[in-house]
């Protein structure tokens, strides 16, 4: 199996709106598809062009406008004011206590420091050697997804959120845990990157792609946990 091949396997069997997106976290910009954005966006809105348009695109944290999604990402040390919390009091903590529980709860590969250098997104198929996979899903659709996880591991699947940062919190769980993971889509996500009110995020890291793909294959073959229900 390839990665169009996977690809096919889960548009086709999910009925997916949008195509699959993959993140490719780089540690230097050596790579001939790192051609940056030559003007500040967001990860959500690179994501959006990703699926929606097909397009290839990059950007270091300096061209990201969300410090937070650029911390998930590993891209920038996380900021100050994101860890004393100090950042969320007044809109979604009402003090810096509580705001420091919040943001402590907000997976970030950037509490480590930088990490890397810049994020390529890209349709899955298009960007060689990525780091995860996104799937922009309806709750029903995630249903076969979880059994295609669940088949030869008996894992189940969690999700762990305070819903913002959401897109670049499930990437960063799926590199920095090596699990898939589902995510709320953040007011960011949904204002900016056009994601719609039933869509959610699960995210696969890009060595669990082609289990996934096959074990969900195999489920519809069956006749079991098959989209539309």
């Amino acid at each position: 199996m390839d990665d169009k091949k996977a690809s096919k396997i889960l548009e086709e069997t999910l009925k997916l709106q949008t195509k699959p997106v993959v993140i490719k976290l780089c540690k230097e910009n050596n790579d001939e598809q790192c051609s940056l954005i030559r003007y500040k966006i967001n990860l959500c809105q690179m994501v959006a062009m990703a699926r929606y348009h097909k397009k290839v695109t990059s950007q270091k944290a300096s061209g990201m406008v969300c410090a937070l999604g650029a911390s998930c990402l590993g891209l920038m040390k996380t900021k100050e004011t994101f860890i004393s919390g100090s950042a969320v009091v007044g809109r979604y903590a009402k003090d810096e206590k509580i705001g420091k529980k919040f943001m402590s709860n907000v997976y970030k590969l950037g509490d480590n420091g930088k990490q890397y250098e810049l994020v390529t997104v890209g349709p899955l198929g298009e960007v060689e050697n990525p780091s995860v996979v996104v799937l922009y899903v309806n709750p029903a659709q995630v249903l076969p997804l979880i059994h295609a996880n669940v088949f030869d591991s008996g894992e189940k699947v969690s999700y762990d959120t305070v819903a913002e940062g959401a897109l670049c919190e499930a990437i960063a769980l799926s590199v920095g845990k090596g699990k898939v993971h589902i995510g709320f889509p953040c007011a960011g996500d949904r204002r900016f990157g056009g994601t719609q009110k039933d869509e959610l995020i699960f995210s696969i890291p890009y060595n669990e792609l082609f289990r996934i793909s096959k074990n969900l294959e195999d489920l519809t073959s069956l006749g079991v946990s098959v989209y539309p229900i």
